[in-house]
């Protein structure tokens, strides 16, 4: 897209709100993940249905056009770091750079923060965007027993270490604040 339509995109007034996904919103967030197949793992109907509260959408006028979600990965050890991944974000392509991503993870990470966790992570071919959020490269070595549960199931590569995707990690402070608006 040239720069001058970014720009114009950019400019516009969003008048589309953030909520919670409610059960009649399945359909249109599984066609909106579907949608960035290279960027984000399909999902499933049935997974989608066990999990449609844990996901932030961004509608207008009755239109589904960004999502965002989260999950708990595991930990072995009580004493080891909490933390919360950020999943299935997507945007529709023709609303991509329109504000609507940073919409959507704004309230997301306003959302988590409420938990408590030591850190939110996620694996994105997006990094300079997480940036702006907090958001550190991190080694997924360091971090494998944490994202292994969540690849396990991913068809594309035959490891996470293969993975082009970059992890990054926000570490959580003690009280919720410095989010960019």
């Amino acid at each position: 897209m040239p720069a001058k339509k970014n720009k114009q995109k950019l400019n516009q007034k969003l008048t589309g709100q953030v909520r919670p996904a409610r059960m009649k919103d399945i359909p249109q967030i599984y066609k909106v993940i579907r949608e960035n197949p290279k960027e984000v793992l399909p999902r499933s109907y049935p997974d989608l249905w066990r999990n449609f509260d844990r996901f932030l959408v961004y509608e207008d006028k009755g239109k589904i056009k960004g999502v965002i979600s989260w999950q708990v990965l595991p930990t072995v050890d009580l004493k080891e770091e909490s933390t919360l991944e950020v999943v299935s974000f997507s945007i529709r392509k023709r609303c991509q750079r329109s504000g609507i991503g940073r919409l959507l993870l704004n309230k997301m990470i306003r959302k988590l923060e409420k938990f408590e966790p030591d850190r939110l992570l996620v694996l994105t071919f997006y990094p300079k965007f997480f940036k702006k959020f907090g958001f550190k490269r991190v080694s997924k070595r360091k971090i494998y027993p944490k994202i292994y549960l969540g690849c396990i199931n991913c068809t594309k590569y035959i490891s996470p270490l293969s993975c082009p995707e970059k992890a990054m990690s926000r570490e959580v402070p003690d009280k919720v604040e410095g989010v960019p608006q």
